[in-house]
């Protein structure tokens, strides 16, 4: 017990000096601050037929956001911008012609959409301007880890965040939704994007309402351009 408490005297630290050791590791805030849009290209694999692939595309000054989730070689299309929020659930049988039928989505899931468009690949960036509350629990022992935890607190969401104390980089993220459902994310594999940002590329999925491992595959490209309808109904 007594050196588990002198480690944590040692090195205990605030939250945006975490923060800040973060982004010099992932290749510098200064890349961070220039990103205004992103694609990012996702595989969820646990062996199940509930196995899917999601692309993400969004735009940071336009508030929009359109998500594609593929299971079993069916569309499922999400999509929120500034004056409109829908989603396009594929209809009949995989051997004719697609049909979809476009509903509005709930003000809560237009909600949660908009939160994802900047929380996505890093929540803790710009923390303050989004509204959040960052608190610094403490340094814990995983391992032969000592990983800094952060709890970030907003509306209607809660992140618990563990950054390693030697490279640094984000480890583990656990997001603690209003609906009760607990997201977990372990990050095992960085990846240096084009444009030299540094980010979590392999690791493994876990919900609370599924149960299930999954193992996660991300691949980001930083700043694409879109064309004027694609977030459009």
């Amino acid at each position: 017990m007594l050196m588990t408490l002198s480690v944590v005297n040692i090195f205990a630290q605030t939250v945006d000096e975490v923060f800040d050791a973060h982004y010099k590791a992932a290749g510098g805030k200064e890349l961070w601050d220039q990103v205004k849009t992103y694609t990012v290209k996702q595989s969820y694999v646990s062996n199940a037929p509930s196995d899917f692939e999601m692309e993400v595309k969004a735009s940071i000054p336009e508030m929009s956001m359109l998500k594609t989730k593929s299971i079993m070689k069916r569309n499922f299309v999400y999509a929120v911008n500034p004056t409109d929020a829908f989603f396009r659930i594929p209809m009949g049988s995989r051997d004719k012609a697609i049909v979809y039928d476009t509903k509005d989505l709930s003000d809560k899931e237009k909600m949660n959409m908009k939160r994802e468009i900047t929380d996505m690949f890093a929540p803790f960036y710009n923390y303050q301007e989004k509204g959040y509350i960052a608190t610094y629990v403490g340094l814990e022992v995983v391992g032969a880890q000592r990983l800094h935890h952060i709890e970030l607190s907003g509306k209607d969401i809660k992140y618990d965040l563990y950054f390693d104390n030697i490279t640094h980089l984000l480890t583990k993220q656990v997001e603690k939704l209003s609906t009760g459902e607990e997201i977990t994310k372990e990050y095992t594999a960085y990846t240096t994007a084009a444009n030299g940002i540094i980010y979590p590329s392999f690791g493994t999925y876990y919900s609370s309402i599924d149960k299930r491992n999954v193992k996660l595959t991300s691949a980001i490209v930083f700043n694409p351009i879109f064309d004027v309808v694609t977030f459009k109904r």
